[in-house]
């Protein structure tokens, strides 16, 4: 015999709260029912349920057996739903929230032909500088760059997010590039409150870790706003090669410091760590990871 067969009809009587009920719900005769917790008392060797003709109830036993039964059938419930859901087309509305400029630049490209591949679906993206609570805001997923805190979200690493520092040729026709960080402190610098250590650049070189306190006449916590500043001409901007890959292609910024790096970190997706994980979820994670490619498209030829 099946043990689950017992441990099922076992525990639908005692939420159906008699035999009859629990033969309707499972299917079955009220005598295979009965049948199937018999086998079980034989095979456990002890009584689990009080039978009266007006009552019916658990023993000690059979308390303490239904709990483990039901934590169970919870499991086996679970797995299948998992495995039916890996035959399911995505559908509803997928949540997602990203960082201002990297979810205009890169999220919202990959979007089209997420939509076109599944078209039961329909994307909501939320762009914001800051970390929000997935929880609080109802999000599916959100894409997140830089330090972790810790918590119970599930993490996926997407991408490394390399910093470069670079300027326009017109900025440096008319200010001798930086030769050493040192001399950064003499520039006008772009500054930023995206970078976790804020106006101390640091950059890493032969002789190890330089850090530069700089300061500059522009501000602002949008890499692309930054982007446009560095392109006028009116600064060095540190900022991270998914920003900048295609003015550095084309020569409309240049790097400096070419020998000196700045920290990289890293660009991630994370989500509620749900162990039936939403089918929406994983197809627009593996979807995204796919655009970016295992090397970044946006890094090539740098």
């Amino acid at each position: 015999m099946d043990p689950l067969n017992g441990i099922a009809a076992f525990a639908r009587v005692v939420d159906s709260g008699s035999f009859s009920a629990a033969a309707h719900r499972l299917g079955l005769s009220k005598s295979a029912v009965s049948a199937h917790v018999q086998r079980l008392e034989q095979r456990l060797g002890i009584r689990l349920l009080n039978r009266t003709t007006r009552r019916l109830s658990m023993t000690e036993a059979g308390a303490a057996y239904y709990r483990h039964c039901a934590r169970i059938l919870a499991e086996a419930e679970a797995a299948e739903q998992e495995a039916s859901a890996l035959q399911r087309e995505p559908r509803g509305t997928l949540r997602i929230s990203a960082p201002d400029s990297f979810g205009w630049m890169h999220v919202a490209p990959a979007v089209p032909e997420f939509l076109r591949r599944y078209p039961d679906l329909s994307v909501d993206i939320a762009l914001s500088p800051t970390h929000v609570s997935l929880v609080d805001e109802g999000l599916d997923l959100a894409i997140r760059i830089g330090a972790l805190e810790d918590s119970p979200l599930v993490v996926r690493k997407l991408a490394p997010s390399r910093l470069v520092a670079c300027a326009a040729p017109a900025y440096l026709t008319k200010h001798e590039a930086p030769r050493e960080p040192g001399d950064l402190a003499k520039h006008n610098c772009l500054c930023t409150s995206l970078l976790p250590w804020g106006d101390e650049w640091r950059l890493t070189g032969k002789i190890g870790e330089v850090r530069v306190t700089v300061g500059g006449s522009f501000r602002s916590n949008n890499a692309e706003m930054l982007r446009v500043a560095a392109l006028d001409g009116i600064g060095i901007a540190l900022l991270p090669t998914w920003a900048v890959a295609e003015p550095l292609r084309t020569g409309a910024l240049r790097r400096v410091l070419d020998a000196w790096e700045p920290p990289a970190s890293t660009i991630y997706a994370v989500y509620p760590s749900n162990r039936l994980m939403s089918m929406k979820v994983r197809a627009f994670v593996d979807h995204l990871a796919r655009c970016i490619g295992r090397a970044p498209y946006w890094d090539e030829g740098l």
